[in-house]
């Protein structure tokens, strides 16, 4: 949970300072006020602080500590109130800490608790969290008696409880909770319920169940759908899973619902329905929504669906998934292809290759990186100076795979790239092949770089040269006027120093000379620490 911002920190300060013998006098301190301040926040990690008061003497205080605790629990999320019962399980009555009173509370001191209107059932429930779980069975008790709804999200926290008997109270108070009336309490709660499912102390599966059967039930169906548009994600997700799962006699117009949800995890669980759910016009109405989907893992879906059924067009969809920008869409196609259809895929792209553009023109050249051979290089060079940052990117990719070894020249220039993900793609394509390149070809690209992220990369590549090779270099860098530059040599001279005994290569007598001359220049910038080691590593070989 996010601790308390600075402004509610001095606030609750202030409520612990005893009060000064002129503000007794005066009557100057309101701790009342305070506390109701510190409720109308949003920051429920406030609660541990605020509850003391709740057993204040002052009837005022008493009554604003309560208030203040309600306000905090409405507001908290799920996880904050796991959170939550966590802390105050766990604190002990003996640390002495601010929660002496709290701690030392009775079970039948929870009427105390109860004086408080509205506010009684985050109090009670509050009680729910306490480390004497006596305490807590009372409190299960008492929560019991209300029917609000408010009270749920503490009777299912119990349902963990890590002794059997308060287990077993909260388990028979929300049984009793099973109705419709309840429905829409149960889906406020999703995110509580949810974590049954990972729950170590008891079998929660049958209880989850029982919910899910619920919520899916005819007579809670409206609930049901209304949660469909939650402004909470999670309830969003469980509550769609729940609809898609009932196969109610509505499940088209879910489906239709689902596919258009922004969420990729509800649109991927719809077309996994639409596979077994449906058939003839209704199916091939949503493998059309499906084709067209920005999701890959969703027009997979509607590929496989399309090779199960064997339809006549199904070749051609494979085909046309040859094209498709994602490279796991291209191989679906290919190993499907290979068992109905084998044909040559890189003579394919090649002839695609000509009257290839845009889109289609960049899956083209990614699709032959990864089909072809080194005879194909010719063909990809050219777009490596293509006007679109996409194609020179996956002209660079391509040219890696097939033939990376002969094309360093080319590499080292897209490095220079305006475009970052460009000149990151050279960057990938050089690391493997960084032992035959010049360091002062690198480091003379790192100089006269005009771009930011030119130099990085560059960087990043001189830290890939030989263990000698490239230590001079990170001790210059550490002199640059840029100081994420001068950041990321220090960590790399620490990598190298950390590597140091992984390899026993002798320096030769030039780099001795180039790394004493680069500590000359810029060790002065090195902490001292770093300086001592660089030359103790230089010391066996001087």
């Amino acid at each position: 949970m996010k601790r308390t911002s600075p402004h509610f920190r001095t606030l609750i300060q202030q409520l612990y300072e005893p009060a000064s013998l002129w503000e007794k006098l005066r009557g100057s301190r309101d701790d009342a006020a305070i506390l109701s301040e510190i409720g109308d926040s949003t920051e429920p990690a406030a609660i541990v602080d605020v509850l003391p008061f709740v057993l204040a003497s002052k009837p005022d205080v008493a009554a604003a500590a309560a208030t203040s605790v309600h306000k905090l629990v409405l507001k908290a999320t799920a996880q904050e109130l796991v959170w939550l019962d966590c802390l105050l399980r766990r604190s002990s009555s003996y640390s002495g800490d601010s929660l002496y009173e709290w701690h030392n509370l009775r079970p039948d001191q929870l009427d105390l608790l109860e004086r408080f209107g509205e506010a009684s059932v985050s109090l009670v429930g509050i009680a729910s969290f306490h480390q004497n779980g006596y305490v807590r069975e009372a409190a299960i008790k008492r929560l019991d008696l209300i029917t609000s709804g408010a009270e749920l999200p503490f009777l299912i926290l119990r349902l963990n409880d890590w002794v059997s008997n308060v287990r077993d109270a909260a388990y028979g108070t929300i049984r009793s909770r099973l109705r419709p009336e309840y429905a829409r309490h149960f889906i406020a709660n999703l995110a509580l319920v949810s974590r049954l499912d990972e729950a170590g102390r008891a079998d929660h599966k049958a209880l989850i169940q029982a919910i899910n059967e619920l919520l899916q039930g005819d007579e809670c169906r409206n609930v049901l759908l209304e949660s469909l548009t939650s402004d909470d994600r999670l309830i969003r997700r469980v509550s769609f899973r729940l609809a898609l799962n009932s196969k109610k006699s509505d499940l088209p117009e879910i489906v239709r619902h689902a596919l258009n949800a922004q969420d990729t995890v509800i649109r991927l669980w719809a077309a996994q329905t639409v596979s077994s759910a449906f058939a003839g016009a209704t199916l091939d109405l949503f493998l059309e929504l499906m084709k067209r989907d920005r999701f890959m893992p969703v027009r997979r879906e509607a590929l496989r669906m399309a090779v199960k059924r064997n339809s006549p067009t199904s070749l051609a969809e494979l085909r046309s998934a040859l094209l498709d920008s994602h490279p796991a869409m291209r191989e679906e196609a290919r190993y499907h292809l290979r068992k109905l259809d084998p044909m040559d895929v890189a003579a394919f792209y090649r002839q695609s290759l000509s009257t290839a553009e845009g889109q289609t023109l960049y899956s083209v050249i990614s699709g032959l990186g990864e089909t072809g051979s080194a005879e194909d290089d010719p063909l990809i060079v050219p777009y490596t100076s293509h006007l679109v940052s996409k194609i020179r990117a996956a002209a660079i990719r391509a040219l890696a795979r097939l033939h990376g070894e002969t094309h360093t020249d080319v590499f080292i220039d897209a490095l220079k790239d305006e475009v970052p993900h460009v000149s990151r793609q050279a960057l990938k394509a050089l690391t493997d092949r960084a032992s035959s390149l010049s360091g002062e070809r690198i480091w003379k690209l790192f100089h006269l770089a005009k771009h930011a992220h030119v130099r990085r990369n560059a960087l990043s590549l001189i830290e890939k040269l030989g263990k000698w090779e490239s230590i001079h270099y990170l001790v210059r860098a550490v002199c640059d006027s840029d100081e994420d530059i001068t950041a990321m040599s220090r960590f790399g001279i620490q990598r190298w120093l950390a590597r140091f005994n992984r390899s026993f290569l002798s320096p030769t007598p030039e780099q001795l000379a180039q790394l004493n001359n680069a500590l000359k220049e810029c060790g002065d910038q090195l902490y001292n620490e770093t300086m001592e080691q660089l030359q103790f590593s230089m010391k066996g070989f001087n």
